[in-house]
């Protein structure tokens, strides 16, 4: 399915960039940025003197511990997305307001193989019962972002800051294990009982904030 998304989405943008070519839009910049969505590049083309069409692109993966209703699981967060953003740049003052549509690939991993006796839903479970534990949470194929940036130019130089909300949607977590109870309907039950916990955990991430330096090279 997300590679069906992106499809769709890689040739809505070339339709939309097509035109943009054909009328001779200058371009803008090329640039680098880096922020909490990843490290990644992006290009921009002046639609109208207060107008600026970027495409972008990002993506990083973090590794990270977290501890979720007393189960301690080693995690890693992949961030990946790409996708368009409009910037309104009034002149002479250095801020801009922005919004943008992206393909979103970030998810959570987390892995727990517990060395004790461990609360799932309702149930204490032995580590051989359970064994490992294996969480993918996902987020939906589209991810929409509204912000705000701060912009310095040095002649042909110019560094920015930008924040706002990128909304990526309730989490989507499955939730599995490899124990001898993997496919005991007692235990699945619980697991389920646990996946709602999981779920409530990452749920503020759906609005994820998202905050970028860049550095661009202006034409």
């Amino acid at each position: 399915m997300k590679t069906m998304t992106k499809a769709v989405f890689a040739m809505a943008l070339m339709s939309t960039l097509s035109p943009v070519a054909a009328s001779a839009i200058e371009p803008a910049w090329v640039g680098v940025r880096a922020g909490t969505n990843g490290v990644g590049g992006e290009v921009g083309v002046r639609i109208l003197p207060t107008l600026v069409l970027r495409g972008v692109g990002q993506g990083y993966d973090y590794g990270y511990d977290q501890t979720i209703d007393g189960i301690a699981y080693d995690g890693t967060l992949k961030l990946g997305s790409y996708g368009l953003q409009a910037d309104f740049r009034p002149p002479i003052i250095p801020f801009y307001l922005t919004a943008g549509v992206f393909a979103n690939d970030n998810q959570f991993d987390l892995v727990a193989t517990p060395a004790t006796n461990v609360v799932i839903g309702n149930t204490s479970y032995t580590p051989a019962q359970v064994g490992t534990l294996n969480t993918k949470a996902t987020f939906d194929d589209m991810a929409y972002f509204l912000g705000a940036g701060l912009k310095l130019d040095i002649g042909p130089l110019e560094t920015a800051l930008e924040a706002g909300v990128y909304y990526q949607g309730d989490p989507k977590v499955v939730y599995t294990s490899t124990g001898l109870l993997a496919t005991n309907p007692a235990f699945q039950t619980d697991l389920a009982l646990e996946s709602a916990k999981i779920v409530d955990e990452l749920d503020a991430a759906r609005y994820w904030p998202m905050v970028t330096l860049m550095g661009r090279y202006k034409f």
